[in-house]
């Protein structure tokens, strides 16, 4: 009998463990995309960079201002003529290249215009090897035909720090935390987001040896720049904070706004304190009232009790 007990708890606790291990794997895919969700999430963000030379990059907006690509797309990029077309047909004409890190490979350029879709980083500790990955970018062939706004997919390999050259010029050589993948790119890709199945960037695409071997600048890299310069990310257009250099010059009517936003916010705060030292106030004087209703009843009893 005891052994058929200590069966029949095995079996239950194997078929609970069961049961809790397809719960963590279904919580899993709940969270992940697939390609099709990570494309349909991300692209609005996602922009191809070009001007009147007609070489073309890509790269991503990572708050409503601030489009990251690549340092070697943005040395030779003509700044006047330069612009940054969105899938759906938006176009964002340059305004300045606001840095350009040429040992990490990584620039970002500053748009006229608002873009009103902005894109996820990553944290950077949760990326790992063999993540599934995407890239999306504008892959041209060697006929300069480009791919507009094209997906591929694979795997991280590696992630390590590394060093590459371009056009056989040792002595420009970068350097970077760099992921090793197999989401496959080319020219044109160049600039454009490495993403896991959250839609969130994990790397910049940025060079490839083969169809296998191709690489990212990790986004702590790129995390780490925009910190560094006061430029934000991973928040909502109304959040951005601007560095003294790019304060906006706000219009009468907006600053009229923002003075009665702010004394909304202070009566708001005030009537909140007010109301509760009132509703205080008014506890104490019914508490008082009480107690001298209590007081007096009391005070009669015990007139009526001497007088007997």
């Amino acid at each position: 009998m005891n052994n058929y007990l200590r069966l029949y708890k095995v079996a239950r606790i194997r078929q609970i463990m069961a049961s809790l291990l397809l719960l963590v794997m279904l919580t899993g895919y709940g969270h992940a995309q697939s390609s099709s969700e990570v494309y349909k999430k991300t692209i609005a963000s996602i922009g191809m960079i070009t001007d009147r030379s007609g070489a073309v990059a890509s790269g991503f907006f990572v708050n409503s201002k601030m489009f990251v690509t690549n340092h070697h797309v943005t040395e030779d990029l003509d700044v006047k003529s330069a612009k940054i077309e969105m899938k759906d047909d938006r176009v964002y004409k340059v305004k300045r290249i606001v840095k350009e890190f040429k040992l990490s490979d990584l620039a970002i350029v500053e748009i006229k215009d608002e873009c009103d879709d902005v894109i996820e980083l990553a944290d950077g500790v949760s990326i790992s090897r063999n993540d599934e990955v995407f890239s999306i970018g504008n892959p041209t062939d060697e006929d300069m035909n480009v791919d507009y706004f094209h997906l591929t997919k694979g795997r991280i390999n590696k992630i390590d720090d590394d060093s590459w050259f371009y056009d056989q010029d040792e002595n420009y050589t970068h350097e970077a935390y760099v992921i090793q993948h197999t989401a496959m790119i080319r020219p044109g890709n160049s600039g454009g987001p490495l993403l896991n199945r959250s839609g969130q960037v994990v790397g910049v695409n940025t060079f490839f040896y083969s169809d296998s071997l191709n690489y990212a600048i990790h986004v702590t890299e790129l995390i780490k720049m925009l910190d560094d310069n006061n430029i934000a990310y991973n928040r909502s257009v109304t959040e951005k904070k601007f560095t003294k250099k790019e304060k906006r010059k706000y219009t009468v009517a907006e600053r009229f706004e923002r003075v009665f936003e702010k004394q909304g916010e202070i009566i708001g705060e005030y009537t909140f304190v007010f109301v509760s030292l009132g509703a205080l106030y008014f506890a104490f004087i019914f508490f008082g009232i009480i107690m001298i209703i209590v007081y007096v009843t009391a005070t009669k009893s015990r007139k009526r009790i001497n007088y007997r």
